[in-house]
């Protein structure tokens, strides 16, 4: 959503943080996945191999100004949200790289509940024109 204000490494390394938030919970969602590609397309990387890195280094010295480091927690945050529920352990996973990043509390429960709403608004877009039928073949 916001990745064109991080510099390429910057993304790299979010790439690296997604894919350890979709791993928290023990179980991988098609959803997840799709929000995935979304985060590479927009990165304008191609999905990554089995041999991309799987840490992400000094996410202060990656991230400096309070804005890249939100940028981050609210990706990884949709990322979370992309099955439609933020599962306890994705949650503390994020708050994890929140201090990490030494995102306060209230920057945390502010970016969380602007992620909650949006989540929630394109689950309702997603819904626009179809059945209730189709809405739970999703």
């Amino acid at each position: 959503m916001f990745l064109n204000e991080l510099s390429p490494e910057q993304r790299r390394a979010l790439h690296v943080l997604a894919r350890q938030i979709i791993d928290a919970d023990d179980r991988l969602t098609l959803l997840e996945v799709e929000r995935l590609d979304e985060i590479y397309e927009e990165s304008g990387v191609g999905p990554e191999r089995a041999s991309a890195p799987n840490a992400a280094g000094d996410l202060n010295l990656l991230f400096p100004t309070e804005r890249t480091r939100s940028v981050v927690v609210l990706e990884l945050l949709l990322v979370a949200y992309a099955d439609g529920h933020l599962h306890s352990r994705e949650e503390s996973a994020i708050q994890q790289i929140a201090a990490r990043l030494q995102i306060d509390q209230g920057l945390w429960s502010n970016i969380r509940d602007w992620a909650g709403r949006y989540a929630e608004l394109a689950r309702e877009a997603r819904a626009f024109g179809r059945s209730r039928a189709q809405l739970a073949d999703d």
